[in-house]
């Protein structure tokens, strides 16, 4: 089976949001036409994936008569590839239950279920002083979480070594055979090519372009592995399981070390040519005395994190006036800063993304900071977007990785469910 390590960016999918974890199919030879007839291999994998669709769509657990009447399949075609998607361990048998919850005590018609724990993803948040990973299971929720602090000076092989490290932590407890890992995602500060396969840049983080952390971690794991920028992803967790959930057109900020943004526009992501849509960084923001771009962290990436520039968000927080005013500032030069994106995006929805206001105390600062950018911004767009703070935090990153990597595996169970490897019934957890 390809893995996305085997393509290189020349090849990779252009303007899908998701790489596929098979592989993309390979193209017909010059002069020759598709084939007027489907492959019976091709035909049983479809008839596989619309038996599981149905078993995971149907409530109640579905018997075997209602599965072939939501597929339309005859009931033999439906019992066998039941037994196939049993025997790889996708599906169970679900415990009978009689009307008043007692145990049936006879031999009622069976009824199946999806086996979430039959496979897992794996999410990753790379940071300059941190890497954290998630496993999550088919249905996406969370299995196992691992974090390590790390040097920020940290070289890139270094820190490919610290990420495939905190992976496997996570893998490991979990309990579960490693060969059922199906798919894993690296957020990154910086520059990802549109294959999902190279860091081509990250400023902040020694020698990370040049570590190749996709065959890294690939390597470790023996799946398909990508690596995206931290805002897309960030962007992507917000819509899946924040605030962002029913606008198709948004714009998420992540108020880190340096500025992205990621972009949801007709409810996908924004990557561009190359995979730099969305980086406000490179602005020139009004009022910067750096000469760098970008607008300066509100909170520097400091050892001491809760000190300096933290004692704004607090003072903010408690009405100190010096403080309010440097919250309020820093929210009117962020949305004049990035005011011509939003001109040209129209998004519905603008979410700030950033951990500073965690705690409850402090959300009387996180309202400063909107009212702010909500106002500078009002004078200068033509239609307003709502402007909202992430409902996920500092999980933003590692939600939106967990969401691409099950992507990828959702369009496979959607396709060819029995071709995913290392199935096998009851190992792991349940």
């Amino acid at each position: 089976m390809a893995t996305s390590r085997d393509r290189s960016p020349s090849t990779a999918p252009g303007p899908q949001p998701w790489w596929p974890l098979g592989g993309l199919p390979q193209p017909p030879s010059p002069g020759r036409e598709l084939p007027a007839v489907v492959g019976v291999a091709d035909l049983r994998a479809t008839n596989a994936a619309a038996v599981l669709a149905a078993v995971r769509s149907t409530d109640p657990h579905p018997r075997l008569a209602a599965l072939a009447e939501a597929t339309r399949l005859s009931r033999p075609t439906v019992e066998a590839i039941v037994e196939e998607l049993t025997d790889c361990g996708l599906i169970e048998v679900a415990p009978a239950v009689s009307a008043r919850g007692q145990r049936s005590p006879g031999r009622p018609a069976r009824r199946f279920r999806f086996r979430p724990h039959a496979g897992f993803v794996v999410g990753v948040d790379v940071r300059a002083r941190s890497v954290s990973a998630c496993v999550a299971d088919l249905d996406g929720r969370t299995v196992a979480v691992e974090r390590k602090t790390v040097r920020a000076d940290l070289g890139g092989q270094a820190r490919a070594r610290a990420v495939t490290a905190v992976v496997q932590r996570a893998i490991d407890r979990t309990g579960a055979d490693a060969r059922r890992v199906w798919a894993a995602t690296v957020g990154t500060p910086g520059l990802v090519n549109r294959g999902n396969t190279r860091v081509r840049q990250a400023d902040n983080l020694r020698g990370w372009a040049e570590a190749d952390i996709v065959t890294v971690l690939g390597d470790a794991l023996g799946c398909p592995v990508a690596v995206e920028n931290d805002a897309n992803l960030a962007a992507l967790g917000e819509q899946w399981r924040g605030v962002g959930g029913a606008a198709d057109e948004m714009v998420f900020v992540l108020l880190g070390e340096r500025l992205g943004a990621g972009v949801i526009t007709g409810g996908r992501l924004l990557r561009g040519h190359r995979g730099a849509a969305g980086e406000i960084g490179f602005i020139r923001f009004p009022g910067s005395t750096s000469p760098q771009p970008g607008l300066e962290p509100l909170v520097p990436d400091t050892a001491a994190p809760d000190r300096a520039g933290a004692d704004i968000v607090r003072g903010a927080a408690s009405g100190d006036p010096e403080a309010v005013a440097g919250i309020t500032s820093y929210g009117r030069r962020l949305a004049a800063g990035i005011a011509p994106v939003l001109l040209a995006l129209d998004p519905a929805l603008v979410v700030l993304g950033t951990s500073l206001f965690a705690v409850p105390g402090l959300l009387p600062a996180a309202e400063l900071l909107l009212t702010a950018a909500e106002e500078e911004a009002g004078s200068l767009l033509v239609d307003l977007p709502q402007w909202r703070l992430s409902a996920l935090g500092d999980e933003a990153v590692i939600t939106g990785a967990v969401r691409f990597a099950l992507s990828s595996v959702e369009e496979v169970l959607r396709t060819r469910p029995t071709s995913l490897p290392g199935v096998e019934v009851g190992a792991g957890p349940s």
